[in-house]
């Protein structure tokens, strides 16, 4: 009887202890600080010249005359951003173009390996500006941010390589205490690492606007919480992507978790070390089991939000205004039982209703609607007045004066929840 007692006590407390720890994962978790990352692309290098070949290889070729006149202008650029450090790749052509701005604002360029170009692998050499070498190099880095990050480039890295070793120099960065960096990297880097990691990518940028030499790049947020993409070579990017935008993130990120577990146990079988092999393998079931539930969670969300922003607001109800007394303009009233009669006229309140289209040069903003409320009711006393004969056009007469009051109206709020 004791022993089935403590049974009972056993697992009434164990299941006491996965409830407690279901509410306090459920709890929201502080969010950690945000930062703006600045990227900028570097100056005309002799490798980007027409005629060049792809040159992706540490330490590369300087800049031209012409990226140095494009170093000076961008520095002038930025330089009243209050930037907190600046930042380079192991290729000289950032350090030349970062030059001016550090020259500038006094500071010293710290250098981070991670944020080199992509190695263009077997395409090393090929023509920047045409050839099957060119096409490949782009392609399989644009595969990258449709989720297929395991897909390499032939004698190059692949999309988890490229991913972690960015998020590592960023991670440094952090560790700095940087909150407002310049990051001076290249073309590829830039771009591809945006739409891969931002909330709000839109992908055919990559072929629609290109980045050129010293464009800028800006993202805000952090590692924990996420990236946003806020301008794109000075197009401003809208913050409240299109439902297909948030269904295909929600769909790649699904993609990305197993990819992603898969490399990181990899990496730890290379190590040696057993620990860091149980680590990842641990590490790994929990994020592709994560992966699935937000996915689900994200998915079902995004689609009721869409649903509710695209019903119309129901339309408002007639709000009455202040009734008036009425009073016959004869010379000569004659005074009889007077009966109060309220008279009520209907008026339509509107709903202001904003919508702006997902626009990718603009800010999308919806204001909710506002619906005119509250009605106000008095009492004016109808009067009998003579005729021109003087005789009473109305009386009374024995009805001891009953009281006639008369009212409509109503009044109704419409709200609209802007997803």
């Amino acid at each position: 009887m004791r022993d089935h007692r403590s049974g009972i006590l056993k697992a009434f407390g164990t299941v006491v202890a996965v409830v407690a720890l279901v509410l306090m994962s459920a709890l929201p978790a502080w969010a950690a600080d945000s930062i703006t990352l600045t990227w900028v692309r570097h100056g005309e290098s002799y490798g980007n010249v027409a005629g060049a070949g792809i040159d992706t290889k540490v330490p590369g070729p300087g800049l031209t005359a012409v990226g140095e006149q494009q170093a000076a202008a961008v520095a002038q650029q930025l330089e009243a951003g209050g930037y907190d450090s600046i930042y380079v790749s192991d290729m000289i052509r950032t350090h030349q173009t970062a030059a001016p701005l550090a020259t500038a604002l006094g500071l010293t360029p710290i250098q981070e390996g991670g944020f080199r170009e992509i190695s263009a692998g077997v395409f090393e050499g090929s023509p920047v500006d045409s050839g099957l070498g060119r096409i490949g190099y782009f392609l399989i880095p644009v595969a990258w941010t449709l989720g297929m990050r395991s897909l390499p480039i032939p004698l190059g890295e692949n999309g988890n390589e490229f991913e972690a070793r960015v998020n590592e120099s960023i991670a440094s960065v952090i560790a700095n205490g940087a909150t407002k960096p310049v990051i001076f990297s290249h073309g590829a880097t830039i771009m591809v690492w945006t739409m891969m990691n931002v909330d709000n990518p839109d992908v055919a940028l990559l072929l629609t606007h290109p980045l050129g030499n010293t464009a800028v790049v800006v993202v805000t947020g952090n590692p924990e919480d996420g990236w946003t993409l806020q301008s794109w070579d000075g197009i401003a990017v809208s913050q409240n992507p299109s439902l297909g935008t948030q269904l295909f993130v929600n769909a790649r990120n699904l993609m990305v978790a197993p990819q992603t577990a898969l490399y990181n146990v990899v990496q730890a079988i290379k190590s040696g070390d057993l620990t860091q092999v149980v680590a990842a393998v641990r590490d790994g079931v929990v994020s592709v089991s994560t992966a699935g539930v937000t996915f689900v969670k994200n998915t079902v969300t995004d689609i009721a939000q869409a649903i509710i922003g695209a019903l119309p607001s129901p339309p408002s109800a007639a709000v009455p205004p202040a009734a008036t007394k009425v009073k016959s303009p004869a010379a000569t009233a004659v005074p009889t039982q007077s009966s109060d009669v309220t008279e009520l006229s209907d008026t339509t309140g509107t709903t202001v209703r904003s919508n702006g289209a997902t626009d990718l040069t603009d800010g999308n903003k919806v204001e909710p609607g506002k619906a005119a409320s509250g009605a106000n009711r008095r009492g004016g006393a109808l009067q009998a007045v003579s005729d021109p004969s003087g005789t009473a056009a109305a009386t009374a007469g024995a009805a001891a004066g009953d009281g006639a009051r008369k009212g409509t109206g109503s009044s109704a709020r419409a709200h609209k929840t802007a997803a």
